[in-house]
């Protein structure tokens, strides 16, 4: 019974006195851990996960592979081209047909004429018309000569000598520009009894000076363009 008693003492040991304790010096107690040597234990190498580079060139293949996945589409890309090109030849188009005021370089007192400034193979007999501001009178040259203007005023007796009395006698217009006060317009169409029995081949230039009726022709202005005649 005492012999029991004995190895049970002697293998209770209290927890502070055990072997294996690190605070008790002995045989297997090795430097840092116990009864393990530094040199074997295994250090573990950087994985995937852990290494930008890696992971940057995991980024650059899949940027790469989603760049040849993204091929160029021919065909879109010549509509698209199309459509610009027509887009360019509409705007162009408008701007050519564009005959109002500011191509034309017109004045305030002059809302249009005829042809216009730069027509190229207008026909011989084609009229020069020029339409005027309400309040504006005008004489017309044509290549330096000045055309007489007649009045066509709606009262008989203004009229000049030759017009008629408007009671069906034959109208015989004089040489001249036509001056129409209703609408204000000077006119001048080429025939055998005017200065120009027909245009030339060749540029004409036509210049109207122009006034203010109130302020009457001292105060006059002038206004010139060019036509090709074929």
């Amino acid at each position: 019974m005492g012999a029991r008693l004995a190895a049970v003492a002697t293998t209770s040991a209290p927890p502070d006195q055990h072997p294996e304790d690190p605070s008790i010096d002995g045989p297997d107690r090795i430097d840092g851990i116990d009864g393990i040597d530094d040199d074997l234990v295994p250090v573990p190498s950087p994985g995937p996960a852990s290494d930008p580079l890696a992971g940057l060139e995991r980024v650059e293949a899949s940027l790469g592979a989603t760049r040849k996945r993204r091929r160029i589409d021919v065909r879109l890309l010549l509509a698209s081209f199309g459509i610009a090109i027509g887009l360019v030849i509409v705007v162009l188009g408008l701007l050519r047909s564009v005959t109002g005021r500011e191509q034309q370089g017109l004045p305030d007192a002059i809302e249009n004429i005829d042809p216009i400034r730069g027509a190229a193979q207008v026909p011989q007999q084609t009229r020069v018309f020029v339409d005027l501001v309400t309040g504006y009178e005008a004489i017309m040259f044509i290549d330096g000569v000045e055309l007489d203007v007649i009045s066509l005023d709606d009262d008989i007796t203004k009229r000049p000598p030759g017009l008629g009395d408007g009671g069906g006698e034959q109208v015989v217009v004089p040489p001249g520009a036509i001056f129409e006060p209703g609408n204000n317009t000077l006119t001048f169409t080429p025939g055998s009894t005017q200065a120009f029995e027909a245009f030339s081949t060749g540029q004409h230039t036509v210049t109207i000076r122009y006034w203010r009726t109130e302020d009457g022709p001292g105060r006059f202005r002038t206004f010139s363009w060019d036509f090709y005649s074929v």
